[in-house]
C-alpha cells in the first residue's frame, strides 16, 4: 500500500517565511499550499482540502484569529488542525489562539525538528480521530443490521409459524405450503445474513485470512449459475456466459466463491422479470502482472451516480429493494469488496439507471 502523502497549508504575509517553511516541509515529505493573507487562505481552501494549516496570528487586513475562526465556521474545514505561528508568547496571545479554534502554537524563530514533531503528532490525531469516527459508523451499521434486517426475516419465520400452529386444521395444502415457503425463504434471509455478519466480524478482528490455492474459475463460475437457477426461473430471467473452460487464477476458493455468489444473487434481485443477466471473462495485462477480469452483467433497475460511491461502505448504509421487494443489507458487496482485496485483486460498478450494471472484478492468473 502506498503511503499518503500529507498536504500542509501555510499562510504567512513574509514572503521568506514562506520560503524558509516550504523547504522545511518539502524535505520531510509534505505537500504544501501557500497563501499571504487571511482571504487568500480562505480563496485556497474553497478549492483543497489540506490535512494542517500553519497559520501566522500577525498579518494586515486579518490577523490569523479572525482567519481561523472563519475557517472553523465551516463544518467542511472545521476539522482541519490548525497550528499558529507567532513572536507573541504572553498568556493572553496563546489564550486567544486556542479560543480561535487553533490545537497548537509554534514560536518564532522556530526550531525545524520541533514544528515538524508537532505537525506529525496533531496529523496522527487527526487521522486516529477520521478512523474511529470511520469505525463508530461501521459499528452502528453492524448494530442496525442485527436490530433490524435481522429481526424482520425472524419476525417472519415466528409469524407464519405461530399461523400454521393455531390454524392448521383450517389450512388448505395449498396455503400451508404457502406459508412454509415464506419461512423456508425467511430462514434462508437470516442464514445469509449471519454469514455475511460473522465474516464481517471475523475480518475487524482480522481473524479471516484468505488462504491462496489454484483452482478453476471456469467451474466455480458454472457451479454458481446451476446454484441459482431456481433464482432466476422465477423471474424468467435468462444467463448468458462467455468464458472458457479451464481459467485457473490463484486466490482463496472460498471467498471468490462468496463474491461470485453475491452478485449473481445481486443481479438476479435488481433485474425485473424477462431480464438478463451475462457473466464473461477477459485476460488483461496489469502491472505486468496476467490477469482475469470477470464481468457480472445485468439489465436490471440501475444506480444512479450518487449512490454508486456508498455500494462498497458499510457506514454509507446503502441498499434497496429488488424488483420483487426482495430485502437485503448491502452487508454483500462490503464483503466482496474485502474478499478481492484479500487476493490481490480489484472490484468495481458500472451503471446506469434504467439500463442495468456491471460489477467487474481481477484476479491474478495461476
Amino acid at each position: 500500500m502506498e503511503k499518503k502523502v500529507y498536504t500542509i497549508l501555510i499562510v504567512d504575509d513574509n514572503s521568506n517565511n514562506l520560503k524558509v517553511l516550504a523547504g522545511v516541509l518539502k524535505i520531510a515529505g509534505y505537500e504544501f499550499r501557500m497563501a499571504k493573507s487571511g482571504q487568500q487562505a480562505l480563496n485556497v481552501l474553497e478549492k483543497t482540502t489540506p490535512d494542517l494549516i500553519l497559520l501566522d496570528i500577525q498579518m494586515p487586513d486579518m490577523d490569523g484569529f479572525e482567519t481561523c475562526v472563519k475557517i472553523k465556521e465551516n463544518e467542511e474545514l472545521a476539522k482541519i488542525p490548525v497550528i499558529f505561528l507567532t513572536a507573541n508568547t504572553d498568556s493572553e496571545s496563546v489564550n486567544k489562539a486556542f479560543k480561535s479554534g487553533g490545537v497548537d502554537f509554534v514560536t518564532k524563530p522556530f526550531n525545524s525538528e520541533e514544528l515538524l514533531a508537532r505537525i506529525q503528532t496533531h496529523i496522527t490525531i487527526k487521522v486516529q480521530s477520521e478512523e474511529l469516527v470511520r469505525q463508530n459508523a461501521a459499528k452502528d451499521k453492524f448494530f442496525s443490521i442485527i436490530s433490524h434486517d435481522l429481526k424482520n426475516p425472524l419476525a417472519n419465520i415466528i409469524g407464519f409459524a405461530e399461523l400454521i400452529k393455531d390454524s392448521s386444521h383450517e389450512l388448505d395444502p395449498e396455503k400451508l405450503e404457502m406459508f412454509v415457503g415464506y419461512i423456508h425463504n425467511s430462514a434462508l434471509f437470516t442464514l445469509e445474513i449471519l454469514e455475511d455478519l460473522l465474516d464481517w466480524a471475523r475480518i475487524q478482528m482480522g481473524s479471516l485470512k484468505s488462504v491462496k490455492n489454484k483452482f478453476n474459475l471456469s467451474n466455480l463460475l458454472l457451479n454458481n449459475i446451476e446454484g441459482h437457477f431456481p433464482q432466476a426461473l422465477a423471474k424468467s430471467i435468462d444467463f448468458q456466459s462467455n468464458f472458457d473452460e479451464n481459467i485457473i487464477i490463484n486466490a482463496d476458493e472460498r471467498m471468490i466463491t462468496a463474491v461470485v455468489r453475491n452478485l449473481i444473487s445481486n443481479a438476479i434481485k435488481f433485474t425485473p422479470k424477462g431480464g438478463h443477466i451475462s457473466i464473461s471473462t477477459r485476460e488483461k495485462i496489469i502491472n505486468n502482472k496476467r490477469m482475469i477480469e470477470t464481468e457480472i452483467r445485468d439489465t436490471g433497475i440501475g444506480i444512479n451516480k450518487e449512490n454508486l460511491t456508498k455500494l462498497f461502505q458499510i457506514e454509507q448504509n446503502y441498499n434497496s429493494k429488488g424488483t420483487n421487494n426482495e430485502t437485503g443489507t448491502g452487508l454483500g458487496l462490503i464483503l466482496c469488496k474485502e474478499f478481492i482485496n484479500q487476493n490481490n485483486g480489484s472490484i468495481r460498478v458500472e451503471s446506469e439507471p434504467a439500463v442495468g450494471s456491471s460489477f467487474i472484478f481481477d484476479l491474478e492468473c495461476a
